[in-house]
């Protein structure tokens, strides 16, 4: 998947977020299996689940084969890589002290395994980049 859609890294609006999210978790879905993931109460029709599962083959994000009388999506990338994109790039328009402000505010949300995972990284990262540096 490019870095972004043609028409920019982000879903437009909710129902496309939910659909995604349901590719993501099935792995490949038809339009009954997307549907089926949505409560009962606000279960959107086959006709519309549809439409968005097409616009989101036409923005790059699925891709879509026949199988049978039927269409199966996949993500064309991850929900990890998706997200690590879209957050890095509104990350890198940021200046320099609301990004600090950002990520701080993401780490404070953070359960205590996280939190001992995160230092972890951290700490291999800060290590590989001594590593890096001339006469580290």
């Amino acid at each position: 998947m490019p870095a972004h859609g043609p028409q920019g890294p982000e879903f437009r609006g909710d129902l496309q977020a939910e659909v995604m999210a349901a590719v993501w978790r099935l792995g490949e879905a038809t339009v009954e299996q997307v549907r089926e993931l949505q409560p009962i109460e606000r279960r959107s029709a086959y006709t519309t689940i549809q439409t968005v599962l097409n616009r989101l083959v036409d923005r790059g994000f699925l891709s879509r084969a026949k199988e049978g009388r039927r269409f199966v999506y996949r993500a064309r990338a991850d929900q990890i890589d998706y997200l690590t994109r879209t957050i890095g790039d509104r990350l890198g328009r940021a200046s320099p002290e609301a990004r600090r402000s950002v990520l701080m505010n993401m780490v404070e949300e953070l359960g205590a395994e996280d939190l001992e995972e995160l230092a972890r990284y951290a700490e291999r990262v800060r290590r590989e980049r001594g590593r890096e540096e001339p006469g580290g």
